[in-house]
């Protein structure tokens, strides 16, 4: 499976999930938990497929600039550093996405241990449903 369709596979799945936590009223902490649990699993996965998209592009960018290093006769750092220009700004984009997953992935968990905070007052001082 490629990596494309695997991100818009997961990015589905997160708008879903996205959607169905959203018609949640303020009250449903339980069954908000419950959809963030789950929308958790596959922001996950996008944060580790862009981290896998940047250590193979980093991969690739150590690769041609030791291949344009040893072909040059002058100056060879200058021609490994023209050779991989492109490939920097890919591994850039590359890196930006796996962040952004990753710090939504953080953040996610951090609104449901809150959440989770929340019940166990609510629980404890009878103010639940």
């Amino acid at each position: 499976m490629t990596n494309q369709k695997r991100i818009d596979e997961n990015l589905e799945e997160v708008k879903n999930y996205h959607k169905q936590i959203m018609k949640l009223s303020e009250e449903d902490k339980v069954d908000k938990i419950y959809l963030l649990s789950k929308q958790l699993v596959f922001i996950g996965r996008l944060a580790a497929i862009f981290s896998e998209i940047h250590r193979n592009i980093y991969v690739e960018r150590k690769r041609i600039y030791n291949t344009e290093y040893l072909k040059a006769k002058q100056s060879k750092a200058v021609h490994a550093e023209l050779a991989i220009i492109d490939i920097r700004q890919r591994e850039a984009d590359a890196y930006n996405n796996y962040k952004r997953w990753n710090t939504a992935f953080i953040t996610t968990r951090e609104e449901i241990n809150a959440l989770k905070y929340k019940v166990r007052i609510d629980l404890e001082d009878g103010s639940s449903r």
